[in-house]
């Protein structure tokens, strides 16, 4: 084989298709019958692809299917180039959806989610309008249980009529000031969420546990409240991981704290709520796994 590479302008996406299918096959016959071709048109166009790249793809001395290193390192760019082949198509194909939705989420969650989760649906569906409604977790329970939100985002999973997924999860520590005195200080002085949180009754049943003496120092509606008393070193707070910083530093490993777990925020989508709800819920997903991808903060 000349292992010249020929001037190519653009690989094939239907060459690349065939190439992936022989390779999660193991097989060129399953191969031509997941791409509805004939065995000996898959062996073609394989010829093609490797006179196309100027490398052979496969080892032909083996029975079995094998990669060379080339073949590999194409692999992973193939799967690529189909998924954005298959997004770009699929967004295309979709059918233009109207009408109106509403998304339900905690305060912090709202301030931190919300905007990218409007942009991303906003571009797909522009025809769409979303009432945002952010409600402490005990309003949202309630609006809930009463029908009233088409997709929410909270802190339990159980609720009729409702079907939930785990949208994200992270371990909830203790967290004060890098250098403080609050944790030194006895009782422990804390700023915790309204009654109701999650992470508050994460952060008193643990000390009660432990027979750890608190205070309740300050208490406030939102997490952003919290950040700033420990800040401050007012207090110590019970908050996601994500928040530990450059000045705000894990505790519990150092200061014999009881350990609080993990700290789960659930998508639940009103059953019957239709194609759009539908829609805003595949996008809240994708916004919370590019903002964990990215290592943003994620509140509730």
């Amino acid at each position: 084989m000349n292992q010249m590479t020929p001037v190519v302008t653009n690989l094939d996406i239907d060459l690349a298709r065939t190439f992936v299918a022989i390779c999660e096959t193991g097989n060129f016959t399953r191969a031509a019958e997941r791409v509805f071709r004939s065995p000996s048109a898959v062996s073609l166009q394989v010829k093609k692809l490797e006179e196309m790249v100027g490398r052979p793809l496969f080892r032909r001395e083996t029975r079995v299917v094998e990669l060379t290193v080339d073949g590999e390192y194409l692999l992973g760019f193939a799967r690529k180039m189909l998924k954005l082949n298959d997004e770009v198509l699929g967004y295309f194909r979709r059918p233009s959806i109207e009408g109106r939705v509403s998304l339900g989420a905690p305060y912090d969650a709202g301030i931190f989610a919300i905007p990218l989760i409007l942009k991303m649906f906003a571009s797909t569906h522009p025809h769409v309008d979303v009432d945002v409604r952010l409600e402490s977790s005990a309003d949202l329970r309630r609006l809930a249980i009463e029908g009233e939100i088409d997709v929410a985002l909270m802190a339990t999973e159980e609720h009729p009529g409702y079907r939930a997924v785990e949208a994200h999860c992270e371990p909830l520590v203790w967290v004060g000031l890098r250098n403080g005195c609050a944790p030194t200080r006895d009782p422990l002085p804390l700023a915790l969420a309204n009654h109701g949180c999650i992470w508050r009754s994460a952060a008193l049943d643990a000390l009660d546990k432990a027979g750890r003496p608190y205070r309740v120092a300050y208490t406030s509606r939102n997490c952003q409240a919290q950040i700033a008393a420990v800040e401050a070193d007012l207090a110590i707070a019970p908050l996601p991981i994500s928040v530990v910083s450059q000045r705000l530093v894990r505790l519990d490993r150092t200061r014999d704290l009881p350990p609080l777990g993990n700290y789960h925020v659930y998508l639940m989508t009103r059953e019957g709520a239709g194609p759009v709800a539908e829609a805003l819920s595949d996008h809240v997903m994708a916004s919370f796994r590019e903002r964990s991808g990215q290592g943003a903060r994620i509140f509730a």
